[in-house]
């Protein structure tokens, strides 16, 4: 069955098509005439990026009113966001290409914010807002040459608002909805969000202040056996604020400045455990976990005849700590990223760059203290890309990066990537791609500084990924692509339950598989979107990522100013710790938007999960039924 979803979504593909949404306003993949950063971290046209990107662009954010930033990365092909269907303060697993947290870059406007602190050296996507974000950009394979450690399998860049050239423009939205499980059907509100966003140009200054607070109650996080005993609901809150500044010195030289505070407070539950029989059962605990982080940095872009150089500056302060066993985590970054972008002619261009990070934790803990100053660690990275566009459709680019570690000295990582367009005919274009790229993800501070001396030092991670694919534009209404990945891990950082230790798996472990999307425009109002992630790993490392997940969606302009979409979801077993079984589930979800008053004014609602289908996405944790959103969006 499983091979049969494989053939029957490949062949789709070559019969069907791919960038509905790029053509067209509404779209969600991009189109080859798209402007991306992420991919080579400057300005490029799509065409001459030779790996699989993704971009969500501002229009399918706006028409997507009510999602969150984690409902519309698992909409993204070879994307699994694990807890997402949870309740709102459940934490998040992310995967891209059956890869782990650790194996994902996390970047804002280009700097890597995941937390040295954390077990998995992850940051958290509950501090995102999506009223924050004017795109997102998720680039998948081996992406160390230009991110170091952790972008593995992916990187996701999430690129913030860009301020108004008007001197004042303000735009308030506020939400509110059910929050209930399948067997709660509970209609009152119960979920909550509100923003405010402040941009324009004075001058030689943009300015963007963006605030927001959001939270849900009426579930409990575990789910309870006992139906006539219901657990008491788990609260989650979270405020966040923004501050982004800009200033033209002149047309060449551009100075800005961001800070951020991101808090949220979340209460959780936990399991009983029998040291006999080693079964587990889900428990109402009175949990609490609290974050605080704290961002800021300065920027500088100078752009000259040949090129630009930019500087990116930045700190990061982050405290957790949970209750009632009061265990406390603080983790400090401080870094840098210097690259130069030198043009030689339109056809061959280079990037080099300089980067480096200062990473510190502290720990307060019963059994694995690590005191302020004791767990550090830094790193010095030259990095070099090498980039040529043919106008003949020739499109080649190679590159490679030194990371030097204060515990693991030097690790060397390199990439080529060939690829090919050409037009079919005058209407029709193609482009076909492959690549080999090497990466690395070194150990957290907590994994290197909380080993006991008898277990042997950590190494780091090494992956090999080789990736082709192709991408096939009919016209404006009809496009395709497929992407076949193969990728190898050695040296992969596991957990022993043995001696609750992190240790380094032996031997090597693969992942493959077929990521394929198609898209269709029959007429002006309708877009069909339709992608398919087929993964295959061992069976051991399959935990909680589906062999086979469909994603299909309809947009249909019902009016000038009315906007609709119909979206269905089918992801496939998987198995969570313990051995637990988790059973596929089908989704099927409806978002409407109004706009009023010259498109200032905007009404939208959803309804999530319309057939109320009950399944689980952890082991004895509760997952949300049909559920109602209604929302307001003004701007002034």
């Amino acid at each position: 069955m499983k091979k049969q979803l494989l053939i029957v979504s490949v062949l789709a593909c070559l019969f069907v098509s791919k960038n509905l949404f790029s053509q067209e306003k509404n779209e969600k993949v991009e189109s080859l005439d798209e402007i991306i950063i992420t991919a080579t971290k400057f300005e490029t046209n799509k065409k001459n990026v030779g790996k699989t990107v993704y971009k969500i662009t501002q229009e399918t954010i706006q028409n997507s009113a009510g999602k969150t930033v984690m409902d519309l990365l698992n909409d993204v092909p070879g994307v699994e966001i694990n807890g997402n269907f949870s309740t709102k303060g459940q934490n998040l697993g992310y995967y891209i290409r059956g890869g782990r947290n650790r194996q994902v870059a996390i970047l804002i406007d280009g700097v890597n914010v995941n937390d040295p602190s954390s077990f998995g050296g992850d940051f958290d996507l509950r501090q995102i807002d999506i009223q924050q974000i004017e795109s997102i950009e998720v680039l998948k394979g081996a992406s160390s040459i230009l991110y170091g450690t952790g972008a593995a399998t992916g990187v996701i860049n999430f690129i913030l608002k860009k301020a108004s050239k008007k001197k004042f423009n303000a735009v308030f939205s506020t939400s509110m909805g059910s929050n209930s499980s399948s067997e709660n059907n509970n209609l009152s509100a119960e979920e909550f969000s509100t923003n405010f966003n402040f941009n324009g140009t004075v001058g030689k200054v943009n300015y963007l202040l963006a605030l927001n607070a959001n939270g849900s109650r009426g579930l409990s996080a575990a789910e309870n056996p006992d139906k006539n005993n219901p657990f008491e609901e788990d609260i989650f809150t979270r405020q966040n604020m923004l501050l982004k500044i800009n200033y033209t010195l002149n047309k060449n030289l551009i100075l800005g400045f961001f800070g951020s505070i991101d808090e949220f407070s979340t209460d959780f539950d936990g399991f009983n455990f029998d040291p006999i029989t080693f079964a587990s059962s889900p428990a109402d605990r009175n949990n609490n976990l609290s974050s605080n982080q704290k961002r800021a940095g300065f920027n500088v872009d100078y752009n000259y005849e040949k090129g630009v150089l930019k500087i990116r500056t930045f700190a990061t302060d982050i405290n957790r700590r949970d209750t009632p066993s009061n265990n406390f985590f603080n983790g400090e970054v401080m870094g840098f990223d210097v690259f130069n972008h030198y043009k030689f002619n339109k056809e061959f261009s280079i990037l080099t760059g300089f980067a480096s990070q200062f990473q510190d934790m502290e720990q307060l803990t019963l059994f694995s203290p690590i005191e302020k100053g004791a767990g550090k660690q830094h790193f010095y990275d030259p990095y070099l890309s090498v980039n040529y566009f043919s106008n003949s459709g020739f499109i080649f680019n190679a590159g490679t990066r030194l990371n030097v570690h204060s515990e693991y000295g030097s690790n060397v990582v390199f990439n080529v990537n060939p690829a090919y367009n050409f037009k079919l005919n005058t209407t029709s274009n193609a482009k076909v791609f492959a690549s080999y790229s090497t990466a690395f993800v070194t150990p957290t501070l907590s994994e290197i500084f909380t080993k006991l001396p008898s277990i042997e030092k950590l190494l780091p991670e090494e992956d090999i990924t080789i990736e082709t694919g192709f991408e096939l534009n009919f016209s404006s209404k009809i496009s395709l692509n497929a992407t076949f990945f193969y990728r190898e891990e050695t040296n992969k950082i596991g957990y022993d339950p043995m001696t609750f230790q992190t240790i380094n798996d032996l031997g090597t472990f693969f992942a493959r598989g077929v990521e394929t999307e198609i898209s269709f425009k029959p007429i002006k109002k309708l877009a069909l979107l339709a992608n398919h992630t087929y993964i295959q790993r061992a069976e051991s490392l399959m935990l909680k990522i589906p062999r086979n997940k469909f994603f299909i969606k309809a947009d249909y302009q019902l009016f000038p100013s009315t906007f609709t979409a119909l979206s269905y979801r089918f992801v496939d077993e998987t198995k969570d710790f313990g051995d637990v079984d988790l059973h596929s589930y089908n989704l099927v979800d409806f978002f409407i938007n109004h706009q009023i008053l010259d498109k200032k004014v905007t009404f939208y609602g959803s309804m999530t999960n319309i057939f109320n289908e009950n399944f689980q996405e952890i082991a004895g944790f509760t997952t949300r039924g049909r559920n109602y959103n209604l929302g307001l969006r003004v701007q002034l």
